[in-house]
């Protein structure tokens, strides 16, 4: 064989981009090329010699090309190590193979695409890959082993400097290897356990989570602490995308709070604004247009508004923008589109925030996640909708239209108030808000406050409870400060006695049948 006095390298690539450099390279520093299919043809119709892995091997193509690389002349000549072993390749009249450079089959896209089938994805599992990129990387102290186009360009700086590469970029190209093909595997399991349609079971036995994109965070909690943020890639899990138009780098707390305050906005159709601060919505408001919600969102608790978290739900203008950071100081601004002239203006309050929302509507995903120390609490996404239908009248007294407008209103703000919470509102704007007590009472208390240091009448409003009322002080106290009607789940072995209660008082109640817990 002409090529036993030189060093070998095997090409097999889906994505040919550059690899004709990189052959190039190889060839001028004494590498004959082993290549299969689609690589061959390309790498000779670029005039760059090569010889099938087929010939190298002596051995056929078969199973329609399922078996080609899965040779032991392959293997032992990536895994051959130290001398007794390159001893034993010599016996077999074997070579050792000293750059395995590979991309695996397009699995991603194949199943991304709308005429994909099961067998289309079933037939994108690569095997020969992974298995020569998993034991080049093992043997990595010899054997140099590139998956990815973008790391062509080091190793040919290092080939034209030394002729070989250096044991440091082998071990971190190894490690990529590793990298790719554990998620390359997840991604396969993640496919494989969406086709099972019989399970009624959303939660697999063992779930797969694969961590990307790495962001470095302004800083944790607090300052002292330092955060990342990884995105999770795993069609079940709910969360949101956001895109950073401007500003500094975003905190852990900044990231917490817009999540809290896009998972409260999501909710509501018309023009909404969603005001945030500590995870907790402090002025919430829904209207014709995102200026009155705005205006009504921040008059709800103007004090708690600083340096807060601000969501809307519809494209946010340039005049608006003006009038949110000349009143008051604001950490981020989401939207799901900015007019031009906003990015213009942020750059006068270069601190500001403002990230593009993306998918801000559309269906739930069916898990959520949450982290404690060393465990993840997983969850089905509390994704249900409540409809005036299902609501049930439990007093004499109806509720006005008006009436069933603002209850449905202050539940769906309750949802994403940190329990025990109580939400006062009236025409589509929250009034005063109370969150995260011991006692309900206490919220309730707290609300009333709030709403009174902000001149804020609640004479004929509305309120909300996330969860029933075990005892009558709550009621008692929302008829002395002007309530008119009440929702809450229900489910209590009190509610009899509560509904009792609400008719003395001459007010309204309904039960929604749902307890909304947010902790």
């Amino acid at each position: 064989m002409s090529y036993l006095n030189t060093k070998l390298a095997i090409l097999s690539v889906s994505d040919k981009k550059n690899i004709d450099k990189l052959a190039r390279e190889l060839i001028k520093n004494n590498y004959t090329i082993l290549s299969t299919g689609g690589t061959a043809k390309f790498l000779s119709s670029k005039k760059i010699k090569n010889i099938s892995i087929s010939k190298f091997t002596e051995f056929d193509e078969i199973l329609d090309g399922r078996v080609k690389t899965l040779h032991p002349k392959i293997h032992a000549g990536i895994l051959a190590k130290n001398k007794s072993s390159i001893a034993e390749l010599k016996n077999k009249q074997y070579m050792l193979i000293d750059m395995v450079i590979v991309n695996l089959y397009p699995f991603e896209k194949t199943i991304l695409k709308k005429n994909s089938t099961f067998d289309d994805a079933i037939e994108n599992i690569d095997i020969g890959g992974p298995t020569m990129l998993r034991a080049a990387a093992k043997n990595h102290q010899r054997v140099t082993v590139i998956t990815e186009p973008e790391d062509y360009k080091n190793v040919i700086n290092e080939l034209k400097l030394n002729g070989e590469t250096t044991l440091k970029t082998r071990l971190a190209l190894a490690k990529k290897v590793f990298n790719k093909v554990s998620k390359y595997d997840a991604m396969i399991l993640r496919y494989l356990n969406r086709q099972n349609t019989e399970s009624k079971d959303i939660f697999p036995d063992s779930l797969n989570l694969e961590l990307n994109n790495k962001i470095e965070l302004r800083y944790g909690e607090n300052p002292h602490q330092k955060a990342s943020i990884y995105n999770i890639e795993n069609s079940l899990v709910s969360g949101f995308n956001y895109e950073q138009l401007a500003g500094k780098e975003l905190s852990y707390n900044n990231l917490v709070d817009t999540e809290s305050a896009l998972s409260c906005v999501k909710q509501f159709k018309k023009p909404s604004c969603v005001i945030v601060k500590h995870a907790n919505p402090c002025g919430v408001a829904e209207s014709d247009s995102l200026l009155k919600s705005y205006n009504f969102a921040y008059k709800t608790d103007p004090v708690s508004a600083f340096g807060g978290i601000i969501a809307f739900n519809k494209r946010l203008d340039s005049k608006l923008l003006k009038k949110i950071i000349s009143q008051q100081f604001v950490e981020v601004i989401v939207a799901p589109e900015f007019d031009k002239g906003c990015i213009d203006l942020i750059k006068l309050k270069p601190n500001i925030r403002l990230l593009r929302i993306k998918m801000l509507s559309g269906k739930h995903k069916e898990i959520e996640m949450k982290t404690l120390k060393n465990k993840i609490l997983v969850q089905e996404t509390d994704s249900i909708v409540v409809n005036e239908k299902d609501l049930k009248i439990v007093t004499a007294k109806k509720p006005t239209k008006a009436q069933m407008a603002d209850l449905l209103f202050a539940f769906k703000v309750s949802r994403y108030v940190k329990s025990n919470s109580i939400v006062f509102a009236k025409n589509g704007r929250t009034l005063g808000i109370g969150a995260g007590q011991m006692s309900r009472i206490d919220s309730t208390n707290i609300a009333k406050t709030k709403a009174k240091n902000h001149n804020i009448s609640l004479k004929g409003c509305v309120m909300a409870s996330e969860a029933f009322f075990p005892f009558r002080d709550n009621v008692d106290l929302a008829k002395k400060i002007g309530v008119t009607a009440i929702i809450q789940p229900g489910g209590s072995i009190k509610d009899k006695n509560i509904i009792e209660i609400v008719n003395k008082h001459n007010m309204s109640m309904v039960m929604s049948g749902i307890r909304v817990f947010k902790h």
